[in-house]
């Protein structure tokens, strides 16, 4: 009784080259029924699942790429920038006398021009700009220690 053998195509881990060798039958029917459940199980895996090329959508309608959906206020990093940031400020703030600290608040925090600021402190447009400019400086060279 002469044997038939089959030639199956396998990778070679060690030469990671495939190369094809020589089996008898029961070996091939048995690795290519392996074969057959693994291909089986990815099809009906694949069919329960969206692949990430057919994602679309998003702000601009392309291909997703998550970074839309990635939460900026979460992010580790960024809080503790804040917060030393916001510690840093705080510090050079109060480092500064009443006077600047008003004049800085009216132009800053209300929102208010340099002019409405001269008018509502009885100061000239020009000092206050001069002192705006000369306290940003000072601020900076107290954060930038």
């Amino acid at each position: 009784m002469s044997q038939e053998n089959y030639i199956l195509s396998v990778y070679n881990a060690i030469t990671g080259q495939t190369e094809n060798i020589e089996v008898n039958e029961a070996v091939y029917k048995e690795y290519r029924r392996g074969n057959w459940s693994i291909d089986n199980s990815d099809r009906r895996f694949h069919n329960h699942e969206t692949p990430f090329t057919e994602l679309k959508g998003g702000l601009d309608s392309a291909y997703e790429n998550f970074d839309e959906f990635r939460s900026d206020q979460d992010n580790p990093e960024r809080l503790a920038i804040e917060k030393l940031t916001r510690q840093e400020l705080q510090q050079a703030w109060s480092r500064l006398a009443d006077g600047e600290r008003e004049l800085l608040q009216a132009l800053f925090i209300e929102g208010k021009s340099e002019r409405q600021t001269a008018v509502a402190l009885g100061l000239p447009y020009m000092t206050v700009h001069s002192r705006k400019i000369r306290l940003l400086h000072k601020l900076k060279n107290f954060l930038c220690f």
